[in-house]
């Protein structure tokens, strides 16, 4: 396992920490990047840690300590070392009035297999201006513009997580996800509870409920959440009546298929979802879809009740008169390009013989 070296250049009861980084430099960070800051101080006792350590320790992961080393380093307050592979070899501290010079780590100064981090003393610069930056991402990352915005701020996030209810939570949430929470993973769940008004009972079922549908992702959890809200879901009884409303909406659509005798896998909860949740189709059109899907293939065959569908929402189909006008339309359009019949003239307004003309030619040298 690879390890990193940590020494110190101060008194081991004491973790020295610069006003200037409490003034300026804290007040503006995320709070899980100042709490990995200040423990890599603390930890600059000459023991040696690795970065799996040190994730298990702060209860994240080692992408989040990459994440918040950068952001310190984008900030002018520490240099990191990589070797050949981007795999990182060394951190430095330095003054928090200090900009951190070009640095190129040369084969003379590679560092052993042990990552050394220790305290360095830089000449006083000008504070580096801040780099925006998110839970989940590197701070040269700025979040799509278009994607709403649902996290709160550190400080609530750091206010919230001292409520032992809250932290029961996000423990039984780690259960359930068999891993230990991301920044997004904790802000998402904590803005079901601060911003949707979910309780900790409904938040925990939907969790539940997710993984059960093999969805790990807070993405897809975030997604199934503001889906509630807008539902006015607000109940542990009200969210397992509207998932078993889409149970059987599944079983329906499996049945109009002719598919029997078994779940839905995930790709075929996808092709359903969208249908009824994203295209918002009535369950009397996806019926019809599914119908026509049959009559013309034979089976129940899901991408290509997918493209029916897509057409009709391309169309803007709503409703089943919608639908009854774009058939109509559709006909009308074949018949307008079946080829007419030719008119009869006085050359084809006689009836056509048929001659056989070897029996012809014999009559003839008989005769």
């Amino acid at each position: 396992m690879d390890s990193l070296h940590l020494h110190k250049q101060w008194p081991s009861d004491v973790t020295l920490v610069p006003n200037l980084f409490l003034d300026k430099y804290m007040l503006r960070a995320n709070g899980e990047f100042v709490k990995i800051y200040m423990y890599l101080l603390r930890s600059i006792q000459g023991e040696k840690l690795s970065l799996s350590m040190l994730a298990d320790r702060m209860s994240c992961t080692e992408g989040d300590i990459l994440r918040a080393v950068r952001y310190w380093e984008k900030e002018g307050l520490l240099l990191l070392d990589f070797d050949h592979t981007q795999k990182l070899t060394g951190i430095s501290f330095l003054s928090p009035k200090a900009s951190p010079k070009p640095h190129t780590p040369s084969p003379a100064h590679t560092p052993e297999p042990d990552v050394m981090l220790e305290a360095a003393v830089s000449q006083p610069a000008q504070i580096p201006p801040a780099v925006p930056f998110g839970d989940d991402k590197p701070a040269e990352e700025p979040a799509p513009a278009s994607e709403p915005d649902h996290s709160l701020t550190s400080e609530k996030v750091s206010e919230l997580k001292k409520n032992e209810d809250i932290i029961q939570l996000l423990y039984i949430a780690e259960q359930y996800l068999g891993r230990p929470l991301t920044l997004t993973d904790t802000n998402k769940i904590l803005y079901f509870y601060e911003g949707l008004k979910f309780d900790l009972e409904l938040i925990e079922f939907l969790i539940e409920h997710c993984v059960s549908k093999n969805h790990k992702s807070i993405r897809y959890i975030e997604k199934v959440a503001l889906s509630w809200a807008e539902q006015g879901i607000s109940t542990v009884t009200a969210a397992k009546e509207e998932t078993s409303q889409y149970s059987r909406t599944y079983f329906t659509i499996f049945k109009a298929l002719g598919i029997q005798n078994r779940n839905p896998v995930k790709s075929e909860t996808e092709f359903m979802d969208r249908w009824t949740k994203d295209w918002g189709f009535s369950m009397e059109l996806v019926l019809e879809a599914c119908r026509r899907t049959v009559l013309q293939t034979g089976s129940g065959s899901f991408p290509y009740t997918d493209k029916i569908l897509e057409e009709w929402h391309a169309k803007k189909v709503h409703h089943m008169t919608d639908l009854e006008a774009l058939d109509a339309g559709h006909k009308s359009k074949t018949v307008r390009q079946m080829p007419r019949k030719a008119k009869p003239n006085r050359f084809t307004d006689y009836p056509h013989r048929d001659y056989d003309f070897d029996q012809i030619k014999k009559s003839m040298f008989q005769a």
